[in-house]
C-alpha cells in the first residue's frame, strides 16, 4: 500500500468521529498496521514546516507575580513556569499536535 492510500485512510478515520481502534474493527484493518500508518503520517507533517496558531495574550496581576505563563489552545491549556525545561516544553507541544 502506498503511502498516499495510507494518508488517505488515516484521514477518513480521524474524520470519521470514531475511536481509531473501532474504526479499524469496522474497516477490517488491523489496528496495530493502522497505528504504524498513523505515526508514518504524523511523521511526515512534522517534517513540513511549523504551523503556529494566533495567541492573545492577557495578564492578570496574579500571575505576573507567579511568574506563570499560560498556553491555550482549544481545550489545552499549557502552564509554563519560570525555570521550565525548554525540552520538555518542546515534547509536550509535540505530544499535542499528534493529539490535535
Amino acid at each position: 500500500m502506498t503511502y498516499e492510500e495510507q494518508k488517505a485512510l488515516v484521514t477518513e478515520c480521524r474524520a470519521s468521529g470514531m475511536k481509531a481502534k473501532t474504526w479499524c474493527e469496522a474497516k477490517g484493518i488491523e489496528y496495530r498496521r493502522y497505528v504504524n500508518w498513523a505515526t508514518r503520517v504524523n511523521r511526515k507533517a512534522q517534517d513540513k514546516s511549523q504551523q503556529w496558531a494566533d495567541i492573545t495574550m492577557a495578564i492578570a496581576a496574579d500571575k505576573i507575580a507567579n511568574d506563570e505563563i499560560k498556553l491555550k489552545c482549544g481545550k489545552w491549556t499549557i502552564c509554563v513556569a519560570t525555570g521550565f525545561s525548554p525540552t520538555l516544553l518542546a515534547d509536550i507541544l509535540k505530544v499535542v499536535d499528534t493529539v490535535c
